[in-house]
Formats: C-alpha cells, sequence, structure tokens
C-alpha cells in the first residue's frame, strides 16, 4: 500500500486555517473570562444563617441588592466582597417585585450620595442603552438595556468558595408584567442558564459587561431576570424616603358575589367584586369621599376583578401618585381620583 505524501501551498493554507482557528478560539476564551474578570467586583456573597449562602449585587455606593424571597424575614445578614466580610442592615425587601436592599459599612465605592444610575425603560427587542462611565476606581454602574431572545448572557455570583460564572442565553422576553404579588416587572426575561441556588440574586451580565438584571428562580424550575430598571425603581425610592414606603389609601375591602344577570349588566367577567367595607378616618379615600358600600369596578381604566387583585394594584402605586377609582354608587357609576399616601408607620 502506498501512502500519499502531500506537500506544497495546500498544505500550508491547512495549516495557516488551523492555526487562525485556534488564534480565534483563544481569542473567544480570553474575551469570555475577562468579562466574567471585570465583572467581578459587582457580585456579593450574602450569608444567612450557618448553610444558605446567595449571591448579591454591589449596586452602588453602600447598597447591595438581591432576592427578597431568599431573605425572608431577617434584618442583619452578613455580606462577603473581594477580601472583605462585612456586616450588613436589611433596610428594604419588597416582595411584589423580589428586590431586597442591603446597606453596608465602608465598601470602598463611590460615595453613597453619587448620582442614580442610568435607566432607561427597556422594551422586548430594544436596542441596548449606553452606559454611562464609572467613577475610576468604581465597578461600572447597571444598566437597563434590554435583553433580546438568544443573546448571551453570564451569570456572576459569589459562594463561600469565592466568585463563580455561568453562561447561557436569553430563553424568552416579553413585555412589562405584574408578579404575583403585584409589583410590576419591566421586562419578561427567562434565562436558559444552568442555574444553582447560590446564583440566586446574581448579577447577569450582557456581552458589553452591563448588569441588566438579577437571577432568581421561578416557577417550573425557570430562570428569570427581574430587570435592572425594576431594580432601581426599589432602589430609588430608598434614596427619596430612606425606606420603602407602603401605599395607603385607607380602604377595607371585601368580596361580593354577583348574579348572573347583574355581571352582565355590568358587562364583568367575574362573579366577584371587591366592596368598601370600611373607610378609615382622615385617610386619603375619606377625603376623596369614598363611601362604605361602594363597588370597585376599576383603577385607572382596569377593570377590577377580585379584592386581592385590586389590592395587589394598589400596592404596586407609590406615595404621591394619583389614581382613578371607579365605583359604583346607588347603581351610578362614579370616578373618584384619590391621591397615594404612605401607610402610617408604628
Amino acid at each position: 500500500m502506498l501512502a500519499l505524501r502531500h506537500s506544497g501551498p495546500n498544505v500550508e493554507l491547512i495549516e495557516t486555517a488551523q492555526m487562525s482557528a485556534k488564534s480565534l478560539l483563544k481569542q473567544y476564551s480570553d474575551e469570555r473570562a475577562a468579562l466574567v474578570q471585570s465583572a467581578l467586583p459587582k457580585a456579593a456573597a450574602i450569608i444567612l444563617g450557618r448553610r444558605r449562602v446567595l449571591s448579591g449585587i454591589r449596586w452602588r455606593g453602600d447598597l447591595i441588592v438581591t432576592a427578597a424571597e431568599a431573605i425572608g424575614g431577617a434584618e442583619h445578614v452578613d455580606v462577603r466582597l473581594e477580601g472583605d466580610e462585612l456586616g450588613a442592615e436589611v433596610i428594604a425587601t419588597d416582595l411584589t417585585t423580589d428586590v431586597a436592599i442591603l446597606r453596608v459599612g465602608n465598601v470602598g465605592a463611590e460615595p453613597a450620595t453619587a448620582s442614580a444610575i442610568p435607566v432607561t425603560a427597556a422594551s422586548s427587542g430594544a436596542s441596548p442603552a449606553p452606559v454611562a462611565a464609572a467613577p475610576s476606581g468604581a465597578s461600572p454602574a447597571p444598566s437597563a438595556a434590554a435583553l433580546r431572545v438568544g443573546e448571551a448572557v453570564v451569570v456572576v455570583g459569589r459562594n463561600l468558595r469565592g466568585p463563580a460564572a455561568i453562561w447561557g442565553s436569553v430563553q424568552l422576553t416579553g413585555p412589562a408584567w405584574s408578579s404575583r404579588r403585584g409589583g410590576r416587572i419591566d421586562q419578561r426575561l427567562e434565562l436558559d442558564v444552568a442555574f444553582d441556588p447560590s446564583f440566586e440574586g446574581g448579577a447577569v451580565i450582557d456581552m458589553e459587561g452591563n448588569v441588566v438584571a438579577m437571577a432568581v428562580p421561578g416557577p417550573y424550575d425557570r430562570v428569570l431576570g427581574i430587570p435592572a430598571a425594576t431594580i432601581e425603581t426599589v432602589v430609588a425610592k430608598i434614596d427619596k424616603f430612606g425606606h420603602l414606603p407602603k401605599p395607603y389609601i385607607g380602604i377595607r375591602l371585601q368580596p361580593l358575589w354577583l348574579d348572573d344577570e347583574t355581571r352582565t349588566k355590568l358587562g364583568r367577567k367575574s362573579r366577584g367584586i371587591a366592596a368598601v367595607g370600611g373607610v378609615d378616618a382622615g385617610s386619603p379615600a375619606a377625603e376623596a369621599h369614598i363611601e362604605l358600600g361602594d363597588l370597585l369596578l376599576a383603577l385607572d381604566g382596569e377593570q377590577a376583578e377580585s379584592v386581592n387583585g385590586l389590592a395587589q394594584r394598589i400596592a404596586s402605586t407609590n406615595p404621591g401618585q394619583t389614581i382613578a377609582l371607579e365605583v359604583l354608587r346607588g347603581g351610578k357609576p362614579l370616578t373618584i381620583n384619590v391621591q397615594i399616601a404612605e401607610r402610617p408607620r408604628r
């Protein structure tokens, strides 16, 4: 049997192509590693008790963001950053958006009074928002760029053994939605990543190095992303009020059931309707002249189908905001404007 030996220009071209492919793969690997390294200063480990560890995001100044569901009722936790382990106070847990805010001591960052990070109202399929340059020595500020289906992302977290990262992609996107607790989430994001419990609360990083979301577990083993714009809305309330204010209008609701004739007459899908069972004296509802027995038909033009649904929608408003309540009183519809106040702190 004769062995054919190839030589000449063709062999040189093959060798050159192989070297070029190796060079591209090495460059790809180096750029992935560099992206993760640049994101590590944002990663924090949140230590709950002796066993539970989750991730957090160094948002700005002395504020750390993590998942509210995982924090539960904790008031103080330990936080591990690069080379530091510090105590932190849980200053806000917003279960409606699954965002918790922690405050730690000096973490060597820009002052806590720094201006708010740039946030763009994200919509599905929108172009990424530009990112402002970070101060010298500080980790880049999070961004609210919208993600697209198929886009590559990396989730960066930290555990007791050190920093960690998992690569994946955006599996599903959609418009703004309401959580089961009534919180407004600025974009629907589902991630295709091999999730580990220690990554809960970790930073979702796009290919430009921006923090675009926080990773949290969802139903049916899905991994959800809480967009940066949603997180910044919660953080902005802390900046403004020093705590997370709870909206208050001062009514107590009770469910009533409608017969088929009344339901059809009112054009309602649900058999249930929310009725005013009490009005607090001096409350925004009292000042707006909402009365006992009023039936609540709609809030800001959107039909109110149940007591829980209406309560959740009121809970997602902000103090100072005015809402339009459409009520049925004595068989006549009325629209009453009510200014949301902050629930009195006891």
